[in-house]
């Protein structure tokens, strides 16, 4: 009798766990089919299964999961991407074996006198421009929207790769001139970089005109050795972590319960954050590693004697970018090839645009490192423009383009458009190319 009631108090309270513990999980799901309402604007059961909206956050951020370092040390551009890298297959897009993003293996020759060949040129600003064209014929179609250009196959090459600055367009454009690349027209969009990472340059004693400071000195520091003991243990650390947000992203995909989602969420956010402190530690070992070790490896890359100050600084800046402009328009014009040099809008150089609350959010880092570099610099660089004209450049500013725009079109901290602002930037460029084209015959 004892044993029979003991079994049924023991019963019982299995079955109170049981109805509490399922009881809990309809709370837990409950408030986990808000929080995925709240984040995601849809109701989780029927969502639309697409890039999740932590995996757009990561590449906000500039986390690359599927590769720790894609760029390459290149012995004339500084460097380039991987070739092979980032493989869209639909579209049959990938780098190309001279380092860049492109449908085209370079020299591209001419199949038919039909073909006009259009070559960008610039840092990330102009290869975004170049790849929307790729994915959206989004340039090509408005200037075909024009007589001159009705009949015409557009042919888009992308010179372009992120971090680039003046004179590294001057130099890639002579080089594939060199190699025989046939070009109708030549379109370079830039000056953010130009001062931001100029600047960046200065202050961590490198020589101005030579390739960004934050993209070049990892791959260098990595080709000469010059990495301790603590800093490797880093990258080892780094590569795991990424390994990490790449398994939860993919385990993203494959919750069938609000709840699943949630935490490996709430997991991938925290794997961000250990990604990041991981990667200042790395940062911070690095510069320790160089201080005793500077160019005593196989790569040099020449120091300024002194970091300017901040007017004579900018003034060098200006004059490079001016000098490699003119450059470039004489190269091309002597050649009979038209070309077109546009100063592209960004956040921190202060118009009239007023920023949507998501551009608040997104788009404007308080702490970011370009500000001083755009704020100081961009003036400098403006006030260039009369004397590019004079020398016959076709050079326009852009810098005001989306004030107009009531919609969000920044996309991240740095400088980049969404499709909303690759849409205006394309209009511009095309409306500016065409009366230059009607006012030349």
């Amino acid at each position: 009798m004892k044993d029979s009631t003991s079994f049924k108090k023991g019963k019982n309270i299995l079955t109170l766990i049981a109805v509490n513990l399922a009881i809990a999980f309809i709370c837990l799901e409950a408030l986990s089919l808000a929080f995925y309402f709240v984040n995601q604007k849809q109701f989780f059961y029927t969502r639309t299964k697409g890039k999740e909206k932590v995996a757009e956050d990561i590449e906000r951020l500039g986390i690359r999961l599927d590769e720790s370092i894609v760029e390459r040390l290149h012995p004339f551009f500084g460097y380039v991407l991987k070739q092979g890298a980032f493989p869209n297959e639909k579209l049959k897009l990938k780098v190309n074996k001279e380092g860049f993003y492109s449908l085209y293996e370079y020299p591209f020759i001419k199949t038919n006198k039909n073909q006009l060949i259009v070559g960008i040129f610039g840092g990330s600003v102009a290869n975004n421009f170049a790849v929307d064209e790729y994915v959206t014929k989004r340039f090509s179609q408005k200037l075909k929207s024009y007589p001159e250009f009705a009949n015409k196959e557009i042919v888009i090459l992308n010179f372009c790769n992120g971090g680039y600055k003046q004179p590294q367009q001057l130099l890639i454009l002579n080089y594939f001139l060199a190699l025989g690349q046939d070009l109708d027209l030549v379109i370079n969009i830039d000056g953010f970089n130009e001062v931001a990472l100029s600047n960046l340059n200065n202050k961590a004693g490198l020589e101005i005109g030579m390739p960004s400071v934050q993209h070049v000195k990892p791959l260098t520091s990595l080709a000469n050795n010059n990495l301790s003991p603590e800093a490797m243990s880093s990258i080892v650390q780094i590569s795991e972590t990424k390994k990490q947000l790449k398994a939860g992203i993919d385990n993203l995909q494959t919750c069938q319960i609000a709840l699943c989602h949630a935490i490996t969420s709430l997991r991938v956010k925290q794997l961000v954050n250990n990604y990041q402190k991981a990667l200042v530690k790395y940062d911070r070992q690095v510069k320790q590693s160089n201080q005793n070790t500077e160019n005593s490896g196989i790569v040099y890359l020449p120091k300024a004697d002194f970091v300017l100050p901040d007017a004579a600084a900018f003034n060098e800046i200006a004059s490079i970018w001016y000098e490699s402009s003119i450059a470039m328009n004489q190269i091309l014009s002597s050649r009979k090839i038209k070309y077109f040099h546009f100063i592209q809008p960004n956040q921190y150089y202060q118009t009239k645009r007023i920023f949507t609350a998501k551009e608040d959010e997104i788009a404007i880092d308080k702490n970011s490192p370009y500000i001083e570099g755009v704020r100081k610099g961009y003036p400098v660089l403006l006030s260039k423009i009369d004397d590019l004209q004079k020398a016959g450049v076709n050079v326009f500013n852009a810098v005001n383009i989306l004030d107009n725009t009531k919609e969000t079109v920044y996309k991240d901290g740095c400088c980049h458009y969404n499709s909303v602002g690759e849409e205006v930037l394309a209009d511009y460029v095309s409306s500016s190319m065409i009366k230059v084209v009607r006012e030349s015959k």
